[in-house]
C-alpha cells in the first residue's frame, strides 16, 4: 500500500468531503477521486459509501482508518528515532594506540566527533601494534592506530596523512646530542636498544645495513614511558618514534640520517559487527581526513 495514497484516504475520512480534502492536499478533486478508486481496486473492497450525499465509510474503510492511523504513527515514530540517532548518538568507542605523535590527530578527530555527539564516550588503551591487533581480533578494541610495518590484511583502514619519524633517544649531555641527525656509523660500539617488535626491529636493522655487526645491542625497548626511565638511568641509546612530549631536559631526541619514517593507519577489523556509534565514527573520520 502506497503511504501517500493512505494519507489521501485518511484526509478524506477526516474531512468527510472529497473537495475539502483535495484542497487540504493541494491536488485536484478528480485526481483524488481516481486515487481513492485505485486504492479500493487494489484492496478489492469498497472503502467509501457513495450511495448518499454525505460521504460515509464502509466497515472496511473504518478498519483502514484505524489501522492506517497506527501505520502513519509508527512511520513517524521510526523517522524520529532515526533522526534522534543522528543528533543524539550515544555509546562508547574503544581505541588502541601507541605513544605516537599521530595521537594528536586522533585526539582532534575524537574532539570534533564528541562536539557533534556529546553523549559518546571513549576508552583509550596504549600498547604496541601487535597487542592492539590481538585485542581487536578478540573484539576488545574497536579502532586502533597502527604503526607500519604491520600486517593489515584482515583490516579496513585509513592511511593517515602523517608519518612517524624514527630517531635516537639519548642523554642531553651525550656527544651525539650535538649532531642534528644520527647516522649508522655514529652508533658503532655504543650501547643501543632497538625496538622490541620484530617488524619494527627489522626496519631498524635495514636502516643500519652493513653496520649491524658493529652494534652493541644491550636489549630491546617497547613503550617510551619505560624507555625514558631506562635511558635516564643507564645512558643507553634507544631507537624510538619521535616523542610528542619529552618532559625532561636530561634527554633529547635526534632523527636518523638517512631519515627513517613509518606510515600510520587508523584500522578496524574487516567484517566486525560494529555498533551504530562506531560505524558513525568511522564515517566521520573519513570525512574529517578528507578535509585535512
Amino acid at each position: 500500500m502506497n503511504l501517500r495514497i493512505l494519507n489521501y484516504f485518511l484526509t478524506v475520512a477526516q474531512e468527510q468531503n472529497i473537495t475539502r480534502a483535495a484542497d487540504i492536499l493541494h491536488i485536484t478533486q478528480p485526481t483524488l477521486s481516481r486515487q481513492l478508486t485505485q486504492l479500493e481496486e487494489d484492496l478489492g473492497v469498497a472503502l467509501l459509501d457513495r450511495s448518499s450525499k454525505k460521504l460515509a465509510l464502509t466497515p472496511a474503510g473504518d478498519l483502514l482508518v484505524h489501522r492506517g492511523k497506527e501505520i502513519v504513527a509508527l512511520i513517524e515514530k521510526t523517522e524520529q528515532e532515526i533522526k534522534d540517532q543522528e543528533t543524539n548518538l550515544s555509546g562508547n568507542i574503544s581505541f588502541g594506540a601507541g605513544e605516537y605523535k599521530t595521537v594528536e590527530l586522533l585526539a582532534d578527530i575524537i574532539k570534533a566527533f564528541q562536539d557533534k555527539y556529546p553523549a559518546v564516550t571513549f576508552d583509550i588503551f596504549t600498547s604496541t601494534a601487535d597487542v592492539l591487533k590481538e585485542k581487536m581480533e578478540k573484539g576488545l578494541l574497536d579502532i586502533s592506530l597502527l604503526l607500519a610495518p604491520v600486517d593489515i590484511t584482515n583490516y579496513n583502514f585509513l592511511l593517515l596523512p602523517y608519518k612517524e619519524k624514527w630517531g635516537i633517544l639519548m642523554h642531553s649531555d651525550s656527544p651525539l646530542s650535538a649532531k642534528e641527525a644520527i647516522t649508522p656509523e655514529d652508533l658503532s660500539h655504543l650501547p643501543v636498544m632497538p625496538p622490541t617488535r620484530l617488524s619494527a626491529r627489522n626496519k631498524v636493522f635495514n636502516w643500519l645495513s652493513g653496520n649491524v655487526a658493529n652494534m652493541k645491542f644491550v636489549g630491546t625497548c617497547n613503550l617510551k614511558g619505560n624507555v625514558i626511565i631506562i635511558v635516564l638511568r643507564s645512558r643507553y641509546y634507544a631507537f624510538t618514534i619521535e616523542p610528542s612530549v619529552l618532559n625532561t631536559d636530561e634527554l633529547c631526541f635526534r632523527p636518523l640520517d638517512p631519515p627513517l619514517v613509518s606510515e600510520m593507519y587508523l584500522a578496524w577489523r574487516r567484517g566486525a559487527n560494529f555498533s551504530p556509534t562506531v560505524q558513525k565514527f568511522i564515517e566521520f573520520a573519513q570525512c574529517f581526513l578528507s578535509m585535512k
